[in-house]
């Protein structure tokens, strides 16, 4: 039966169509056509050694920087949509609204929740990028993981890093913080100078940990990226919070991403920011409280941890050792 229906997907992907409830009439074929109806495909294209991207608008997506930073690197690797998600089985269309929009040619345009896949090849030898931008749903986690798994698996997955932005106790005055952490010690050939903490974490998840979760079931590394926005900024976007997920991201991507606009984003955006704080003097205290804590956070992460201390220590005193056996076998020649 596994074969059946392992063939079947691979040759609806050519367009045709096994009915495979007429060779097992007792089987349930639903949620089969069900998951296979929901991933539509307009290209299929060969990927090799990929890293893959993914990001999901919603509670994840503070100021839209984690998919807008994806966006932008689709927009300069002019990467090619190839596959999306239907999303009529997975969100509850009275939490997560479509949206109407008037067109230029005085149209009205319904979007609904979408769930997009694009492609770029390296030209030069180097890792294959899949990226995925969508809106996390509201429900079948599991089918809709699936679903991401199955072009995961087929573009050639090595690494999964997902990409997310938070609300958080930061002040805007200072350097952006971006986080990762992975389970993985070794994310793979390329990538072993990259060292994130893992995760401690524990409590209610997102879809990041379920997609992470997932491919590890395929032995693929994975690593989580986060970037913090200042919680009392009411802003619809923030270019300073995703010229730094991008900052960070760049260590995964084979060629340069050019940051030129977005700094110059980012600078007029942190001016403006001073502008409009200027005279609320209640949260300027709030700030000067948020940076004072902001830097003793900073100063504490940059400290050694104590296990790197002790095989500080440890090497320094076999170091120690071994000149002072060199010194007594010298002295015993003479």
């Amino acid at each position: 039966m596994l074969d059946l229906l392992s063939n079947a997907r691979t040759c609806s992907r050519s367009g045709y169509l096994i009915c495979l409830s007429a060779l097992c009439p007792n089987a349930d074929m639903g949620d089969w056509r069900g998951n296979l109806s929901a991933l539509k495909y307009t290209e299929h294209p060969i990927l090799s050694n990929t890293v893959f991207l993914a990001a999901w608008g919603g509670w994840p997506d503070a100021a839209e920087s984690a998919t807008r930073s994806l966006r932008e690197l689709v927009r300069q690797f002019s990467a090619t949509k190839f596959a999306s998600i239907d999303p009529e089985d997975f969100y509850d269309f009275a939490e997560q609204r479509p949206v109407i929009s008037n067109q230029a040619d005085g149209s009205r345009k319904l979007t609904w929740p979408k769930n997009e896949f694009f492609y770029w090849k390296a030209d030069d030898g180097g890792r294959d990028l899949l990226i995925f931008i969508g809106v996390e749903p509201n429900l079948k986690w599991r089918t809709y993981t699936d679903l991401i798994h199955q072009v995961a698996n087929e573009s050639d997955t090595k690494l999964l890093v997902t990409v997310g932005a938070l609300l958080d106790s930061v002040p805007h005055t200072r350097s952006p913080r971006v986080t990762g952490s992975s389970l993985n010690t070794n994310l793979g050939k390329e990538f072993e100078h990259i060292k994130y903490a893992v995760p401690n974490y524990e409590g209610p998840s997102g879809l990041t940990s379920v997609l992470i979760d997932r491919l590890a079931q395929d032995g693929v590394p994975a690593a989580s990226i986060w970037g913090h926005s200042p919680h009392y900024l009411q802003v619809a976007q923030n270019p300073t919070l995703t010229h730094a997920i991008l900052s960070e991201l760049q260590q995964f991507i084979s060629v340069p991403v050019d940051l030129t606009k977005l700094a110059q984003d980012s600078e007029e955006f942190d001016e403006n920011l001073v502008r409009a704080l200027a005279d609320q003097q209640e949260i300027e205290g709030y700030v000067k409280r948020l940076e004072e804590r902001y830097d003793s956070e900073e100063e504490y992460r940059q400290s050694p941890e104590p296990a790197a201390l002790v095989q500080e220590l440890e090497d320094f005193l076999r170091q120690q050792r071994d000149t002072d056996s060199t010194e007594e076998n010298e002295d015993s020649t003479d």
